[in-house]
């Protein structure tokens, strides 16, 4: 929440070329080491015992559908305490976005088609407690069969949240 007096900056996702913070530079070269040839690596090749120091900030989403729907498979910790719900089993039009809610979505459908990461800087504030959070966030395309995306796996640093 803005202080009183004071209003929130302006909505936004803005992609950027490289992840900035360390965690997610590592999250990047691991997922490369996985892929090895393929264009997406397959969940399978994610060990969640590589990640353990992620973990608090990871997500995995299922992609559902030829136009494709994303839904939480996995919310970590820090990412629940961050934004104040569990959002595990739920679908991307069932989490509060506010108004950056169809560009996300937009960069989530980005990762599927293009079969590539994506990085983006996020900021908004919530429309149902008015909480504020200011984030990087890392996509990184998984794919069973090496090639369709079934699975994005996200790394989280939250910047700010109040």
């Amino acid at each position: 929440m803005a202080l009183p007096g004071t209003e929130p900056p302006k909505p936004m996702v803005e992609r950027v070329p490289e992840p900035t913070y360390k965690s997610l530079k590592d999250l990047h070269a691991y997922w490369l080491a996985r892929k090895g040839d393929l264009a997406a690596p397959p969940r399978s090749a994610i060990r969640p015992e590589d990640l353990v120091a992620m973990l608090p900030h990871v997500a995995l989403i299922d992609v559902v559908g030829d136009a494709p729907q994303f839904r939480f498979r996995v919310f970590g910790t820090g990412l629940v305490e961050a934004y104040g719900q569990e959002l595990t089993g739920k679908f991307d039009h069932e989490v509060d976005l506010n108004s950056v809610g169809p560009d996300i979505i937009g960069q989530l459908t980005a990762v599927v088609v293009e079969c590539r990461p994506n990085v983006v800087r996020i900021r908004f504030t919530k429309d149902g407690d008015g909480r504020y959070l200011q984030y990087e966030r890392l996509a990184l395309p998984l794919a069973d069969d090496g090639k369709d995306v079934n699975k994005i796996l996200l790394g989280y640093v939250v910047e700010k949240t109040s």
